[in-house]
């Protein structure tokens, strides 16, 4: 495939990774009103990012095998069709049981996904530019912050949530289309069987990616998903601001994304890289507990927070496929186990925190983990980090 069609199609796949994203975390911004319209609490309608997590997690291994056979394109369109209906069956939920029925139908599939994108994105690109394809495609995840959550929490906000995951429907037929259109067929390449898992684990900087990615998630997750609580009341921010605030955390995680893309493999090491992006995450997420409602400075921490951890993803999963490049979509499925069943406990500590304690032990306990990654993270070994 020639490089003036390849990109095309890359962007494809990132926006259907924005679309799967902005429908995984949406309801972080629209937590206060889907909660009065489903008549639960605020930490109860943030158990549906738990519930979501945890399938997508435990099932993507066994998925991915499952469906090791099947070209990636088609199984990309099967995706993204599922993503169609979840959002529009999540926006004519009648009650919350619908709800998380809903959300767990849609999160089945949602771990095969990240199993394969990255896999599929260096695929559409010569190999010097593989690097560069992961960065764009994860881009997906700093738009679905930037313009999904915030521009859903607004719609929420001046409409009805319910128009929110509407609007998010529509997105995720634009995806299906556009994937369909621009993406060439790729049949499978090395399919993953699930007896070869706990070989590939043999792999030391493997290991430590997977439980580095486990620690960090969790940690991000017990804080971001409860931002908005932690906005209004620790920091005094006014109702309507809250989506802007989440559009400026989003922008500042693209900027990351794309200077990660940029940096690794020219500067510092992947191990260095790493290092930094968890240590700024952990602390501005420390210093925007310690300012309080001293507005101006805590936004400051806030995009600060957003800049590094959006960079992570990138840096993360090239060092998955670093470790083992010859079996990339099966560690990529470890990966993504840890990642999402990460996101699922974060969410669910976050909520414990925060139906007992308030907002402060939420973003406390994010800092905690924060911490153990970056420990955790000194035992990657250098030389195999590099390629």
């Amino acid at each position: 495939m020639s490089t003036r069609r390849a990109w095309p199609a890359v962007v494809a796949v990132a926006f259907g990774v924005f679309t799967v994203t902005a429908t995984e975390t949406l309801p972080i911004g629209l937590l206060p009103e889907m909660a009065s319209g489903l008549k639960v609490s605020e930490g109860t309608v943030g158990l549906t990012v738990t519930l979501y997590g945890l399938f997508a997690g435990l099932l993507a291994p066994v998925l991915t095998a499952a469906t090791r056979r099947l070209d990636r394109r088609r199984l990309l369109l099967v995706i993204l069709t599922v993503f169609v209906a979840g959002n529009v069956l999540t926006a004519v939920a009648v009650n919350y049981v619908w709800l998380i029925l809903v959300r767990l139908l849609i999160g089945f599939i949602h771990g095969v996904l990240w199993a394969i994108v990255a896999s599929v994105a260096v695929r559409l690109v010569p190999p010097a530019l593989s690097v560069r394809a992961t960065a764009v495609v994860f881009s997906g995840i700093s738009l679905a912050t930037v313009v999904g959550v915030p521009l859903g929490t607004m719609i929420g906000q001046w409409l009805d949530w319910r128009a929110a995951f509407w609007a998010l429907a529509a997105c995720s037929v634009v995806a299906l289309v556009s994937t369909a259109v621009l993406m060439p067929p790729l049949p499978a390449q090395g399919g993953v069987y699930l007896s070869e898992l706990p070989r590939l684990l043999r792999a030391g900087n493997l290991r430590t990616a997977v439980g580095v990615t486990a620690v960090v998630v969790i940690g991000h997750y017990a804080a971001y998903t409860y931002i908005t609580p932690f906005l209004l009341r620790n920091v005094g921010v006014p109702p309507d601001m809250v989506g802007v605030l989440l559009l400026c955390f989003g922008a500042a995680g693209v900027a990351g994304n794309f200077l990660a893309g940029a940096v690794i493999g020219r500067g510092p090491s992947l191990r260095a890289i790493v290092l930094a992006l968890i240590a700024g995450t952990g602390g501005s997420m420390a210093l925007l507990l310690a300012v309080g409602d001293r507005q101006p400075v805590a936004i400051v921490f806030l995009l600060g927070w957003g800049l590094a951890y959006s960079a992570l993803p990138v840096a993360l999963q090239t060092l998955v496929l670093r470790s083992v490049p010859q079996a990339r979509e099966a560690a990529t499925s470890l990966y993504v186990l840890s990642f999402n069943v990460s996101i699922a406990l974060g969410a669910l500590f976050g909520s414990f925190a925060l139906d007992r304690s308030g907002p402060s032990l939420v973003m406390a306990t994010g800092i905690a983990f924060c911490a153990v990654a970056l420990l955790a993270t000194t035992f990657l070994r250098p030389d195999a980090t590099e390629s």
